[in-house]
């Protein structure tokens, strides 16, 4: 009797170990997984250095101070450096003026639709 009960019960029993196994991560994928995060995690860890080294760099050469010497041996290399920090430096005013004036043209609007929900 118990043998057939047994036998009855397989089919139920593999059906449940399949549901189990679908809702339920393996603990080999789960060891995949973490090895993968570790790995993103390096990578990540690596890039971060990487910008903030670049964000130093930049911020040397926004205070004034080059991050590399400019070649001073040839004068027309000298002078092209000079002129491409130039107009570096007067290309970035050019846009931090656009930015302004297209702020100044959202503050506009936002106060013309405050004063038009107030008349209206």
């Amino acid at each position: 009797m118990r043998r057939i009960v047994v036998r009855a019960l397989a089919p139920v029993r593999r059906w449940l170990l399949a549901r189990l196994d679908a809702r339920y991560v393996t603990a080999t994928s789960h060891r995949r997984d973490i090895k993968d995060t570790l790995w993103e995690i390096n990578m990540l860890r690596r890039e971060l250095v990487g910008l903030r080294e670049e964000v130093d760099r930049l911020r040397k050469a926004a205070e004034g101070r080059p991050a590399q010497a400019a070649p001073a041996s040839d004068p027309r290399v000298a002078e092209a450096h000079r002129l491409a920090t130039e107009t570096a430096a007067a290309l970035d005013k050019v846009l931090q003026n656009e930015v302004r004036v297209w702020q100044a043209i959202d503050e506009l609007r936002a106060r013309l639709a405050t004063e038009a929900r107030q008349a209206g």
